[in-house]
């Protein structure tokens, strides 16, 4: 039985933090030291370091990087599914190939032409937003990060624009009786509307989060400091990590808006996975970091975890 590159990859990067998450947060002090500081990265990063470990570390500020390929690779994919929808261009054959290699042949789409255009054009909008923050808003101090994790972020913008271009109806997949290749406002139901709103809801909530992260360690613009400060104001005073909530919000916003798709679900599950894990790690370290840190604040979810 084939199985789709892109559902491969993301349901193995999904196992991976599972796992990797029980092992650290319940055996870590029996874990190689290779393999806690392959998994842990900045300010919660291990103490202890392997030297061959050590080698396969880059700048965590180099994150910016796969934001510069994100915004890149979301408008490509948008261009794309403008050309064909509205100009009535047809898919280079080299695209259908590459669709057919990292989705397989013969796939049938499970969901609206005006629904693929609304995921594609949020992609889009995260992929450059988060591009201005990290060029121009956000500061990185001196951390590092595993090599793994700057390419999973190449990896994961990627195949997100790739699944909702292999999954898009005709021509991305075979023709479809149920689902028209054309945008239609008849395609406009609950279930887009209310996953649109969640998405623009996390957006600007992310955002938000964002610039009073950035404000602690500027005034007027300029870099006063490195260190880290309790955050406090909006989801803050709810959760310790908005920003990683945020995130499983919005793709599960664009999960809901894909109503249906084969790929998806797992793209979810792996986002969800990630930033909670981030998310339970950055709430202990707040915790054990400052002695006055607020007890009724959550790590991930607001009143409930």
């Amino acid at each position: 039985m084939e199985v789709a590159i892109l559902k491969l990859l993301f349901a193995g990067m999904a196992f991976s933090v599972v796992v990797m998450s029980i092992l650290i947060n319940s055996i870590e002090s029996k874990l190689p030291i290779s393999i806690v500081q392959s998994f842990r990265y900045g300010k919660f990063s291990s103490k202890q370091k392997h030297f061959l470990v050590s080698y396969l570390e880059v700048p965590k500020r180099w994150f910016k990087h796969f934001y510069v390929f994100a915004a890149i690779w979301s408008t490509l994919g948008f261009l794309l599914m403008l050309s064909t929808i509205v100009f009535k261009r047809p898919v280079p054959e080299i695209i259908v190939h590459f669709l057919d290699f990292m989705a397989l042949k013969n796939r049938r789409t499970s969901y609206s032409t005006t629904a693929a255009t609304i995921a594609m054009v949020c992609m889009l909008a995260q992929c450059w937003r988060r591009f201005y923050e990290t060029q121009f808003l956000s500061v990185f101090s001196n951390t590092k990060i595993n090599i793994s994790h700057y390419a999973i972020g190449y990896i994961h913008y990627f195949g997100c624009v790739t699944t909702i271009l292999a999954e898009a109806p005709s021509p991305f997949t075979v023709p479809s009786i149920e689902y028209n290749s054309f945008l239609s406002i008849s395609d406009v139901n609950i279930r887009l509307i209310a996953g649109l709103s969640v998405f623009v809801w996390a957006f600007q909530k992310q955002y938000a989060t964002n610039i009073t992260l950035a404000n602690l360690r500027t005034k007027k613009g300029k870099v006063v400091t490195y260190e880290h400060k309790i955050p406090t104001g909006g989801l803050f005073d709810k959760i310790s990590c908005p920003h990683l909530f945020c995130e499983a919000l919005m793709y599960m916003a664009i999960y809901i808006i894909l109503w249906g798709s084969q790929i998806w679900p797992y793209i979810f599950f792996w986002v969800l996975s990630n930033q909670c894990e981030s998310a339970m790690l950055n709430h202990w370290w707040y915790q054990s970091t400052f002695k006055l840190y607020p007890k009724e604040r959550r790590a991930f979810i607001p009143y409930i975890l």
